[in-house]
């Protein structure tokens, strides 16, 4: 049964799609073609270069298969049960070729034959169990964002695979498209080499991962998905500045260059280069620190933080013209979303209200510090720095503070190895500068990792946001719906516990010699990417 999202999720069918905001000279050939033959043996492309972005901290399931940083490469290894088209938003079969809702607290699944992981363990209903069973874990970093409650994997028969859960789930479907499936055999015999060695059912296999460099695939012939014309290795380097990954594609070093600038990507647009930009699912958004803080526990300093930074700008001058203002923690479409909230540019009011908190006792001397991830994505250190500046026309006293991928990530997870919310130091004045997404189109998905107290990147805690929450995930429909916007636009208005900033672009280099439609959820389809063929 193939299930769609409700009609509000449709409306996310042209910002999934549009997502193209530029596009040059896609480069043709009049002696090659990508047509290739489709009774050919699998692969013949070669191998495909990729100038990829920030590196993989692990590669351990739940992260690979989730993680935004590892998602364009490492979701061509590991696959979940379910796939979602981003022209459509409507939710396709994958692993599973069917899936049905029994009643609101059972599901079936009936497989897809003739699939094996990587080391040969063959997928049935049993071994997906296995496998769903581990991932299905509310203490790994980031696939729990996807998990919610209890949930009892079992086989039916060989091929068709039954859930139990502990309580009606309306989101079970789309989570089922975040959970990538990992080896049973290696969860149950090698569970150490989880996170340095994957092992999935993609049309990909892992080779090898040398740190700070790159990633090494190889395309597994016996995959569901193997086609001729397919790359046969695929390298994965990890280039830290923007203008370097361009140029390799301009050198043909690499066939794809991801998270360029607006003017670089079309500057590389040449010699049978395109330039392709996609509007993505996410946001980018400050996360303001409140718990165990006294300056920025203030309403009126949050509040002149939200009015004194010029987002429209900050769009137009380091993203393109094209990017909107952002005011929900997630796209237009998710569950959730409302018109009827903003926080307008308005830097003499963000001055009054500094200069009223102070007034009445708070320290704005208090160092802030605007923190962000080196090249998590194109321009993050000129936004930074133009934040800092609107924050200190305002009257407080911000600073730069950049961090190596590494050391950002982990204070960036909040709740990580044993962290809480009750290990935030006082008055540390963090603004954290990251992005976040809303891959269920709902918005317990965000708020459950960013506004529950122990939600994993989570700096804010209100018990009277959390049980609205709860209240609120337990309802269907327009009620859902209409309890989901009134949440954030109570809790956004009046305690500004995030700021969003602006809509999320990738833009993206593609070389002549390849065909490939990037997607709005980031993930680079390798099993859809032709190489171009020499007649």
């Amino acid at each position: 049964m193939k299930m769609r999202m409700t009609s509000i999720a449709l409306a996310m069918i042209v910002v999934l799609a549009g997502g193209t905001i530029t596009g040059c000279n896609p480069g043709t050939s009049t002696s090659s073609s990508f047509d290739w033959p489709s009774d050919g043996p699998p692969g013949g492309g070669g191998k495909l270069v990729v100038a990829g972005t920030t590196e993989l901290a692990s590669l351990e399931p739940g992260e690979a298969g989730s993680a935004a940083h590892a998602i364009p490469v490492m979701r061509n290894v590991f696959q979940p049960l379910l796939n979602r088209n981003t022209k459509t938003s409507a939710i396709e079969p994958l692993l599973a070729t069917k899936w049905t809702p029994i009643d609101n607290s059972h599901w079936q699944f009936t497989l897809r034959q003739g699939v094996t992981w990587h080391d040969g363990t063959p997928l049935n209903a049993k071994t997906a169990a296995a496998s769903l069973t581990y991932i299905w874990n509310p203490k790994l970093t980031y696939s729990s964002n996807y998990v919610s409650g209890k949930a009892r994997f079992y086989a039916i028969d060989d091929y068709t695979l039954g859930v139990e859960l502990g309580q009606a789930d309306p989101l079970f479907a789309a989570r089922m498209t975040m959970l990538p499936l990992a080896s049973p055999t290696q969860i149950a015999q090698s569970p150490g080499t989880l996170p340095s060695h994957p092992i999935g059912t993609g049309p990909y296999e892992f080779v090898s991962w040398a740190p700070g460099q790159n990633v090494k695939l190889k395309l597994y012939e016996k995959s569901w998905q193997a086609a001729p014309g397919m790359f046969d290795t695929v390298e994965w380097t990890f280039l830290q500045e923007s203008q370097v990954r361009a140029q390799k594609v301009q050198t043909g070093e690499a066939d794809i260059a991801l998270g360029t600038t607006n003017e670089q990507c079309k500057a590389s647009a040449q010699n049978g280069a395109r330039c392709v930009g996609v509007i993505s699912n996410g946001i980018r958004y400050l996360r303001i620190d409140e718990y165990h803080q006294t300056t920025l526990a203030d309403l009126r300093i949050r509040q002149a933080i939200a009015y004194a930074i010029d987002r429209k700008a900050i769009a137009a001058a380091f993203i393109t013209p094209e990017t909107g203002v952002a005011n929900n923690p997630g796209s237009q479409g998710m569950v959730g979303f409302t018109s009827d909230v903003d926080f307008p540019y308005d830097p003499q009011k963000a001055a009054e209200l500094v200069r009223e908190a102070a007034a009445d006792g708070a320290d704005i001397k208090v160092p802030l510090s605007v923190k962000y991830r080196v090249d998590m994505f194109p321009n993050v250190a000129d936004i930074a720095q133009t934040i800092v500046t609107n924050l200190k026309a305002a009257g407080l006293n911000a600073k730069v503070a950049a961090e190596t991928e590494a050391v950002g990530l982990d204070q960036y997870r909040q709740t990580n190895q044993g962290k809480t919310i009750e290990d935030i130091p006082e008055d540390r004045g963090w603004l954290f500068l990251a992005r976040t997404s809303s891959e269920l189109f709902d918005f317990s998905q965000p708020a459950s990792s960013i506004l529950e107290c122990d939600g994993k990147f989570s700096v804010y805690c209100e018990p009277g946001f959390t049980a609205s929450l709860e209240a609120a995930k337990k309802l269907i429909g327009d009620e859902r719906k209409a309890a989901m916007e009134n949440l954030w636009k109570k809790y956004y208005a009046e305690q500004v516990p995030i700021l969003p900033l602006t809509q999320q672009t990738d833009e993206y280099v593609i070389s002549g010699r390849m065909q490939i439609t990037p997607r709005a959820d980031m993930f680079l389809p390798l099993a859809e990417a032709r190489s171009l063929r020499q007649k």
